[in-house]
């Protein structure tokens, strides 16, 4: 499921959540864009495989990840070597963050564009803020 991208390699999904989990994310990631983008299921599953390997921000950032920078990307362009996502933000596609290595604990750095969260990988996601899978 790891495939390398032009910023380095995104860590895969099952390895940071389980294969249970992992699946249960990449199904409602399908869902999702077979809602909003009226595709029929197996592509709608195609691309959340593909964006979802690809470490892409849009579909994947959510509460209770943390992001890591990026290998190449230089410390002073980013707000912090780690990011913790604390909430989602839509329109636009925003994210609340904090500094996880903030030794006064306060850590909160604000609101970011999901863009941001392209000069990071995912590295870790507590899965106690996924959402119950249905059924």
């Amino acid at each position: 499921m790891s495939t390398d991208d032009r910023h380095g390699q995104a860590a895969p999904l099952d390895l940071i959540l389980g294969p249970e989990h992992a699946a249960a994310v990449l199904t409602r990631i399908a869902t999702t864009l077979q809602q909003q983008d009226l595709l029929p299921e197996p592509v709608a599953l195609r691309l959340a495989c593909e964006r979802a390997t690809d470490g892409d921000p849009l579909v994947l950032a959510a509460p209770g990840q943390v992001w890591e920078l990026r290998d190449g990307v230089d410390i002073d362009d980013a707000p912090a070597r780690r990011l913790a996502v604390h909430l989602r933000l839509e329109g636009p596609p925003m994210v609340v963050v904090g500094d996880p290595d903030d030794p006064t604990g306060d850590g909160e750095l604000g609101e970011l564009l999901i863009e941001v969260l392209e000069m990071y990988r995912l590295a870790s996601w507590d899965t106690r803020f996924l959402a119950p899978h249905p059924g």
